[in-house]
């Protein structure tokens, strides 16, 4: 692969933009899935968060996974032990905007859709990214 260089790692300008990416999406992440476990459901209401419209246990079960998917996904750019389990939490992470977005279409939550747009596009190119990195040896 022309991404791979040297002792099998990924080239440095595609690891500075996957770092920068998870940077981005872990910490948006933690914070969403932080208030969607904890925050009171009044809140998930005025910011609009998809989790508002099912049951409040599914929910609050749904931000806790946010939390540890956004960690692992962090932790997986530095520990190489944690590589499949970062582009596991990639895909999840990506997956969960998708469904983000279906559910606000269903509720015409028109607003909030091009944040998502936005949201799955880098979701993408960090997956991509993050199954280059974990291919890569340590």
């Amino acid at each position: 692969m022309d991404e791979l260089r040297g002792k099998g790692r990924i080239a440095p300008a595609a690891f500075v933009a996957l770092a920068l990416l998870v940077l981005l999406l872990g910490g948006f992440s933690l914070f969403v899935g932080y208030n969607k476990a904890l925050a009171p459901l009044e809140v998930l209401r005025e910011h609009s968060a998809w989790t508002y419209h099912l049951p409040v246990w599914l929910g609050r079960l749904i931000g806790w996974v946010e939390i540890v998917a956004a960690a692992v996904l962090i932790l997986g750019l530095f520990v190489p032990a944690l590589r499949r389990a970062g582009v596991i939490s990639a895909i999840w992470i990506a997956i969960n905007h998708a469904v983000a977005a279906a559910v606000h279409v269903i509720f015409e939550e028109w607003h909030t859709l091009t944040q998502s747009a936005v949201v799955i596009t880098l979701c993408i190119i960090m997956v991509a990214l993050y199954r280059r990195h974990a291919a890569a040896r340590a």
